[in-house]
């Protein structure tokens, strides 16, 4: 099933979320799409499924990969994650409640805390704070190059900030792919005729962008290949 609107939602397939978060693409298909064989169900609510005969999921779902991620990489079952976020999710009344700034609240952190100990997971949490801040300081980290929109969701990000400053991803910009800020050029297309022209100098000119930003987009490209 295909969101009509996909403009508005953006699009992303496997392998997109495999480079972008640095984990294997067997996992995000396991987490989107389950494992058949085992009759296992997707951790995550999948707002497209299905694209002209690809696994596809929105920009709300890419941010929820990067909690799963985290929440995998730090020990809990993949059954507690799935518990975590079904019950976050009616607790807060929130489709993706992980791709709002809610879960770093006070009162967010507090449910997710309550919740995941509930579920079991009582390492990753500091229940005894005031405000129920996970005490793994990678959390917080997840926050970090997220925009959010007045209502708290999630509406772009800058995934390789450091790196890559301009570098941003936004659904409304080409489909959800990673692009220059102020410009809209992917830095997908400005990688490929540097590649194929053999200098960042010459892709620079044909898209009429400074060296500098040329080579952001290259460094961003290369980073993201590596990662996954």
């Amino acid at each position: 099933m295909a969101d009509p609107d996909l403009v508005r939602t953006g699009i992303y397939s496997v392998t997109d979320a495999a480079e972008l978060i640095g984990v294997s693409p067997q996992k995000i298909r396991a987490w989107v799409a389950g494992w058949p064989r085992t009759v296992t169900a997707p951790v995550l609510e999948n707002d497209l499924g299905w694209v002209d005969g690809r696994l596809a999921f929105s920009f709300a779902n890419l941010m929820e990969l990067r909690f799963i991620a985290f929440f995998e990489g730090a020990g809990v079952k993949l059954r507690e994650i799935r518990a975590i976020m079904d019950d976050v999710r009616e607790e807060l009344r929130r489709p993706h409640p992980f791709a709002t700034n809610t879960v770093f609240k006070t009162d967010g952190a507090k449910i997710v805390a309550e919740i995941a100990h509930r579920n079991g997971v009582t390492d990753l949490y500091d229940l005894r704070s005031k405000n129920f801040e996970m005490s793994v300081v990678v959390y917080r980290s997840l926050k970090d190059g997220v925009v959010y929109d007045p209502q708290g969701d999630a509406r772009a990000w800058f995934p390789r900030r450091k790196l890559a400053p301009n570098v941003i991803i936004h659904p409304r910009l080409a489909f959800g792919r990673p692009v220059l800020k102020g410009s809209g050029i992917p830095t997908e297309a400005i990688a490929e005729v540097a590649q194929a022209e053999g200098s960042i100098e010459a892709a620079a000119i044909i898209f009429e962008i400074s060296t500098n930003r040329a080579q952001e987009a290259v460094s961003f490209e290369e980073h993201i290949r590596r990662a996954a």
